[in-house]
């Protein structure tokens, strides 16, 4: 939070002012002895509104400033919480029999400055267009103005506008106050400017901030991050808004808001991944209390709460207030205000300094009390009022927070809580609006003078399954229902003949001409009628971005122009990526989706699954799997969901639908028809090309690249022409090299090089050659549709993503990108000898983002997906298989061929079972030492709370330690840097990046482990001078070798499989005695200069553990 700027002499100069009226400020407690009727309490609130409020809002824009002395700038957040005041007080006075017209003029007042924020965002609409579409910082809508004119003055290079919770906190007001009578919105392209900021808001999961204190990462060095406190506030304004009507109970169906509930899930899950931190840098942080609690209650779920709150007290709260977060030096005498943004280093001066801010009692008090939770609130309400003072005229405030005065400041870090603090004096600047409006809000709530459900008629302070039923003829998020749903399929067969074949054994389906009048429509079809949602050519407002529909989208039952529409998903789409080849991808596929809908639906009706059965995914060597899929969706479990398979015009009655009245057929171009019956008569085309003969030999496998690539022009045209079904491989082979040569576009008998190279690629997969099939789609760079997607899910669950191969470059994902973006990526980081490489990691990152969905905890310990490793680890497995299929642990017919086979021959699904049998660890017991440690360190496996250890050893070790020949020093890590964030163990795990073998990175994650272990158990010892951690593994090896007697030094396999039962001694002995030996050196043994009474105060919950 930035506030007019103010010189150090300055600052220095006002030290004396504050001595001085230190008698002046000292925290008064006003008390009546004599009990005053409701218009007495309700008017004595209302002056305090209007002297602490209305006097200072602006008479043209409507807005707010931060402090009373300033009359420049309106900034957005503080005008929303003093409109929420005057409107809670607006509402106190509806209840009197006599407002004296007061009702009124306060209601307007929280009208005026929403429809005054409104305004100016309205002017900045050319800015909202673009940043739907690039989520990028200079986009962004500002979050204060011209306090007069309402006009921009500072550009995103000066001030941090990207504040996502601003854009959100604002759609939760506006949703209360309609809600609660007040009309904001008054034309429909106000509506549409509505829709369009549901629009800003939806992607905020893969939106890095500068959150609400307007600084980005706690180093505040102008660099954004994702906030967990942005995400909740977004969570929450998305579950507001979806279905509701902005022009209130009299408005039309073309004033209502949709919302993209496959959006609305993403920021869920990646609020609920990140909770109980606020951010990578942040551990906990006091922006959590309004998000958590009121005015948004963006979690139920009572373990995330209470783990959240708990975390956030132990670590904030202090006599006088909450502190934002740790290391804060806003407001601290420390802190340099004439500098926007801190040096590298200057964070840890404001250790244990930070202010503490008294408002927040009153967001805990208030939660309280709509909790029912009055102990607490008793207790929080009352510290506030004991920390309020007096301004000028003996009107009490609540200050904006209290700091250490400069001349304690020493005292205070080294016994932290035992110096006095003082308030910011409220006549250098005026009083702090936004801790006035919530003093004021649970002031009321206090005194009975406004009711919960007046202060929240949204009931957002309840949980879903106990608000009142509203009816409403959209979806919204207003269930009723405790657990998960029944999920209703539809299955629809592609033809009568598939239909037939199916009902002799037993499995009833229908035909799309069975279903009409509903129709069956491909999700990309709804998507273009949503195109019109939000759309204003006065503004120039192009309506909802291209963005796909989820599988909670298609899970609606839709009502567009007259007629009713079930889509089917994605999955279902007819693409030109080869995993649609393998049916077994597609069996597991609608079975994870499934679980999905079923364990993240939150609408009210159930979710109908439209499965789409055609005969290139149903006949074939995969039917048993997919009729025993079917056979189990008939008997009404599927993986121990609950479905129901019915006709479809029996299911529209219980399902979920939504009534699209903002489009108009005309106005639409479609791209695409819906999915119609095939003539059986005829029989339709395969998807992939001919069925497979199942004679067909390869009789070119043994050919490589570099027996065609030394043809001449002449020779390669013939090998083209030749065509012969048994030689593909040659030929891709000179398809390729003579593209090379010259380009795609180039003709061999009338046909391109890229024509022909698209028919093999087709004719490949409809024949299961999976290594050719790979190697044409790089050539051709095809690319998988949910890879963004597949990305955003993996980093919403706190994970990163390295893509590329060490041999050439590996790029790391830390933030969500485009999918071209991503696609330049791969094929730019893949070797040109192995051009597979770049399609296989497109499908091993398919596999991780589903695997991490339905079985997060199998990636416990990894902190980055690093695809060049997996693909080796992969590798790794179809070596082991051999001995492993005597154990009967693989599929025979992996083992049988495991020392041919690579990982580029595999099936698409049996790629996916690979990926789940490394990362969940099953039938490792096989394993040897040497093996596990292998896959390990491919996988980037630690143990949860590795990172700490490390940290505990740099507190040990005075000149830092060396990992894989990475220096990290003590200091200024240690100043910079704090135990609880994960920024260190991202710093870490950059290091061990390094390493390019992974049985060693195991190795090296052992000798940390074993370490922080000795000197836990041994606080006299310390290191005195810098570990090298390569050199500690070196001389373990030398104590090894030397008592085996092994005369290569350079080979260290053996050392490697050491078993845990070694008689002569394990690896982790030998490690053991080479730390040793290192500590027990003269220069070594010293007390560890650590504050152990600060350990003490470590909880369990506040170490940066890896989950």
């Amino acid at each position: 939070m930035m506030t007019p700027k103010k010189s150090r002499a300055d600052l220095r100069s006002s030290t004396k002012l504050r001595r001085l009226t230190q008698a002046y400020l000292t925290p008064l407690t006003k008390k009546h002895s004599v009990k005053r009727d409701t218009t007495h309490r309700v008017d004595s609130v209302y002056e305090s509104v209007r002297s602490l409020l209305l006097d200072h809002q602006s008479v043209t824009t409507g807005l707010f400033p931060r402090f009373s002395k300033d009359k420049t700038e309106g900034y957005v957040r503080d005008s929303i919480y003093c409109a929420l005041a005057c409107w809670a007080t607006s509402i106190a006075y509806q209840r009197l029999d006599d407002d004296r017209g007061r009702q009124t003029e306060l209601r307007q007042t929280a009208i005026k400055t929403m429809r005054g924020i409104l305004f100016c965002w309205m002017l900045q609409a050319d800015r909202l267009e673009q940043f739907k579409q690039r989520n990028t910082v200079e986009l962004s809508l500002h979050s204060k103005f011209d306090f007069a004119t309402g006009m921009p003055i500072a550009t995103t290079d000066e001030y941090n506008h990207l504040q996502m919770d601003i854009v959100a906190l604002f759609l939760i007001a506006l949703v209360e106050m309609t809600s609660g009578g007040a009309q904001i919105i008054y034309t429909q392209h106000e509506v549409s400017f509505i829709q369009n900021l549901v629009f800003y808001i939806e992607r905020t999961y893969r939106t890095p901030d500068f959150g609400m204190w307007e600084k980005g990462t706690r180093y505040n060095v102008g660099s954004p991050e994702i906030h967990a406190s942005s995400l909740g506030m977004v969570k929450a304004a998305l579950e507001s808004i979806n279905g509701f009507n902005v022009c209130g109970s009299a408005g039309t169906s073309a004033s209502v808001i949709f919302v993209d509930i496959d959006g609305h899930n993403r920021n869920r899950t990646t609020f609920e991944t990140i909770l109980p931190r606020e951010s990578d840098s942040k551990n906990t942080d006091a922006a959590l209390l309004p998000t958590i609690g009121w005015p948004c209650f963006a979690t139920h779920d009572p373990i995330l709460y209470d783990r959240s709150f708990k975390k956030l007290m132990r670590r904030l709260e202090g006599k006088y207030g909450v502190k934002r977060f740790l290391r804060d030096g806003y407001r601290t005498e420390l802190e340099d205000m004439d500098k926007r943004f801190y040096g590298e280093h200057d964070t840890f001066q404001f250790d244990s300094i930070e202010c503490q801010w008294p408002m927040f009692f009153g967001y805990i008090a208030l939660t309280a009390h709509l909790k029912g939770d009055m102990k607490m609130a008793d207790e929080y309400f009352g510290k506030m009022c004991d920390v309020m003072v007096p301004t000028v005229d003996s009107t009490l405030v609540v200050p904006e927070c209290y700091f250490v005065p400069e001349d304690c400041v020493d005292d205070e870090k080294k016994e932290p809580g035992s110096q006095s603090r003082y308030p910011v004096n409220p006549l250098e600047t005026g009083h702090f609006l936004w801790a006035q409006a919530i003093y004021i809000i649970t002031l009321l709530l206090r005194q009975n003078l406004v009711h919960s459900s007046e202060l929240d008629p949204i009931y957002r302070h309840l949980p879903a399954s106990q608000r009142p039923k509203v009816h409403n003829r959209h979806s919204a998020f207003r269930g009723s229902m405790e657990g998960e749903p029944v999920v209703q399929v539809a299955l629809i067969a592609e033809s009568t003949r598939l239909q037939m074949m199916l009902s002799t054994y037993g499995i009833s389906t229908q035909t799309p001409h069975e279903v009409e009048p509903v129709q069956i429509w491909p999700s990309w079809r709804m998507v273009k009628v949503f195109e019109s949602l939000g759309k204003s050519k006065k503004m120039q407002l192009t309506g909802r971005p291209n963005r796909p529909f989820g599988a909670l989208n298609t899970s609606k039952i839709f009502r567009v122009f007259g007629d009713t529409v079930l889509c089917y998903p994605l999955l279902f789409e007819v693409s030109d990526f080869y995993v649609t080849a393998d049916p077994a991808v597609l069996i597991e596929d609608i079975k994870r989706d499934i679980a999905f809908v079923a364990k993240r639906w939150k609408l009210a009706g159930r979710p109908t699954f439209c499965v789409i059965l055609r005969e290139d995914n149903v006949v074939g060597e995969h039917f048993d799997q997919m009729l025993e899929l079917l056979v189990n969706l008939k008997n009404g479990f599927v993986d121990g969901v609950r479905v129901r398979v019915g006709r479809v015009h029996q299911l529209l009655g219980a399902g979920c639908t939504e009534h699209v009245d903002f489009a108009e057929h005309d106005e639409i171009n479609f791209d695409r028809e819906p999915f119609e019956e095939v003539d059986s008569s005829t029989g339709g085309p395969s998807v992939l090309g001919a069925k497979m003969d199942e004679c067909y030999i390869e009789m070119d496998a043994d050919v490589k690249e570099k027996d065609v690539s030394g043809k001449t022009d002449y020779d390669l045209n013939l090998l083209i022409k030749e065509s012969s079904p048994s030689r593909l491989r040659t030929q891709a082979f000179a398809v390729c090299e003579l593209w090379t040569r010259f380009n795609g576009d180039y003709k061999v008998d009338n046909d391109t090089l890229s024509v022909r190279l698209e028919r093999i690629y087709r004719q490949a997969a409809a024949w299961k050659l999976w290594w050719l099939v790979r190697y044409c789609a790089a050539k051709l760079r095809k690319t998988i549709d949910s890879l963004a997607p597949g990305i955003t899910t993996i980093l919403a669950r706190g994970k990163r993503v390295t893509l590329g191969v060490r041999s050439r470059r590996e790029v790391t994902i830390r933030k969500p990108m485009a999918p071209k973006e991503i696609v330049d990526i791969l094929f730019s980081s893949c070797p040109e000898t192995e051009p597979q490489t770049a399609v296989l990691q497109q499908e091993l990152l398919i596999a991780c983002a589903d695997l991490i969905t339905q079985r997060p905890k199998c990636f416990d310990g990894v902190l980055t997906i690093r695809l060049g490793w997996l693909t080796d680890a992969v590798n790794l497995m179809l070596n082991y298989g051999v001995t492993m299929s005597r154990k009967k642990t693989i599929s025979p017919p992996v083992a049988a061929a495991a020392r041919t086979l690579t990982v580029y021959d595999l099936a698409p699904t049996v790629v996916k079972d690979m990926v789940t049998a490394l990362f969940c660890r099953e039938n490792w017991h096989m394993l040897s030492s040497l093996q596990t440690r292998r896959l390990n360190g491919a996988l980037n496996r630690v143990p949860t709370d590795f990172y700490d250890r490390v940290w505990k050893i740099l507190e040990r070790t005075k000149d830092g330690i060396v990992i894989a020949n990475n220096f990290l020093p003590q200091q200024p890590t240690l100043s910079d840097m704090t135990q609880f964030e994960l920024t260190f163990a991202f710093r870490v795990e950059s290091m061990m990046s390094e390493i390019g073998h992974p049985e060693y990175r195991q190795l090296l994650v052992e000798l940390c482990v074993i370490v922080s272990t000795i000197l836990e158990r041994n606080p006299e010892l310390g290191f005195g001078i810098k570990v090298d951690m390569d050199s500690l593994i070196q001389r373990a090896f030398s104590i090894f070798a030397d008592e085996r007697k092994l005369a290569d030094r350079e080979e260290m396999t053996l050392f490697y499989q050491l078993d845990e039962n070694e008689r002569d001694g394990t690896t982790a002995t030998y490690l053991a005695r080479a730390i040793i030996d290192t500590l027990l050196k003269g220069e070594n043994i010293r007390k560890a200069e650590i504050n152990y009474e600060r350990r003490k105060s470590i909880d369990n919950n506040d170490i940066c553990s890896i989950s």
